[in-house]
């Protein structure tokens, strides 16, 4: 029987590979474990990105191997379907890592189902992951 490496294994093994190679990965979003219920009228989520094209890091010793680290232009939005609500993202660089952190501000819901959508806008692509939330 044959096996295949995980999505989260072959997504590490892809940003470890182009971490510094100049490589263009694919940009993406992804969510933490969002609530799927909830009662309140706001929900808050968060996640990761790709780095966003032209991120570069500069200098540094053998001791201290980054010293500046610039995302490359980018913007993240949400916007929720079911009511048209929709705002930005806060995301950070935590350099050296191969990635953003990202997270919304609060997010009104409405009644019932709720399909949010998170997008990533570089200079080159873009790339969105939905999520549904249902409010009691």
């Amino acid at each position: 029987m044959r096996t295949f490496p995980s999505t989260a294994t072959l997504t590490l093994t892809l940003l470890l590979a182009a971490c510094g190679s100049g490589v263009e990965l694919r940009l993406f979003v992804a969510f933490d474990a969002p609530p799927l219920r909830t009662g309140g009228t706001v929900v808050v989520l968060s996640g990761v990105a790709a780095l966003p094209a032209g991120s570069v890091r500069t200098g540094g010793t053998p001791l201290q191997p980054i010293v500046t680290c610039r995302p490359g232009t980018f913007s993240i939005t949400w916007i929720n379907d079911a009511n048209g609500a929709r705002g930005e993202v806060s995301a950070l660089w935590d350099c050296p890592a191969d990635r953003l952190t990202w997270r919304s501000g609060a997010i009104p819901l409405a009644r019932g189902a709720n399909r949010i959508t998170v997008t990533m806008v570089d200079a080159i692509g873009s790339a969105a992951s939905s999520v549904t939330v249902l409010r009691d």
